[in-house]
């Protein structure tokens, strides 16, 4: 999709707030601060918009760059977890489990329990996930 299309796509909902895309060099410094690699869906998303923040909730459901990093960095430091650590958080679902994407690129969004300490897949790719979130159609987690 480009970037156009994703910023058509995650600002349908008045409610929701977008913020400025970021730049590739943003892009690739969050990866290289994470030692990670964005899929190149979430690269697409980050170049239309820096953050999701849903108005009437009061939170990102799609993070900032540098929230991605510093989040990421925390949780990675006092979760046990291996799986987790083999996960990136880029936003939440506004009770606090992250959205996440793997870690080396490789696709499909996830939902992270921090009770259970495992992920449950939630879509595909990042237009799966969007169009699930907002339609609620996404599986339990």
């Amino acid at each position: 999709m480009t970037v156009s299309g994703w910023r058509q796509v995650l600002g349908a909902d008045d409610g929701l707030e977008l913020h400025p895309g970021a730049t590739a060099d943003e892009i690739a410094a969050a990866e290289a601060a994470l030692g990670a690699v964005f899929p190149d869906d979430l690269r697409e998303v980050y170049l239309a918009t820096d953050g999701v923040f849903d108005r009437p909730g009061q939170w990102f459901v799609i993070w900032p760059l540098p929230e991605v990093v510093a989040r990421n960095c925390r949780a990675w430091s006092w979760e046990d977890s291996s799986a987790r650590r083999g996960l990136v958080g880029f936003g939440d679902d506004g009770t606090g489990a992250p959205f996440c994407v793997r870690r080396d690129g490789s696709g499909g969004v996830f939902a992270w329990s921090a009770i259970v300490g495992e992920a449950t897949l939630l879509a595909g790719t990042m237009a799966g996930f969007w169009s699930g979130w907002m339609a609620g159609t996404l599986p339990p987690h």
